[in-house]
């Protein structure tokens, strides 16, 4: 397994990323430190913030590169009560 996918596995296996798979709302402290750990591995990751309108509510798409291929996209809900509501 090349260097770059062990640290990708690690950093999915961190308490930040854990709490990614199994929270329904999250708080944005939560999410700006798992944007730390990815900055800190060198990871390579896009961040996407969109408005919401009467029909959808606001969100936040974290898409993780592994590969030129393959990548990770985490989408965060954002509720009103200013927590994140998390879907895959």
């Amino acid at each position: 397994m090349p260097k770059y996918t062990k640290d990708i596995a690690t950093l999915l296996a961190s308490k930040a990323f854990c709490r990614f798979a199994n929270a329904d709302t999250m708080k944005l402290a939560e999410v700006n430190a798992a944007i730390t750990l990815l900055i800190k591995a060198n990871i390579d990751f896009d961040l996407q913030f969109i408005s919401g309108t009467r029909r959808h509510a606001p969100k936040i798409t974290l898409i993780i590169n592994i590969t030129p291929s393959s990548t990770i996209t985490f989408t965060i809900n954002l509720e009103p009560s200013g927590n994140l509501n998390m879907q895959f």
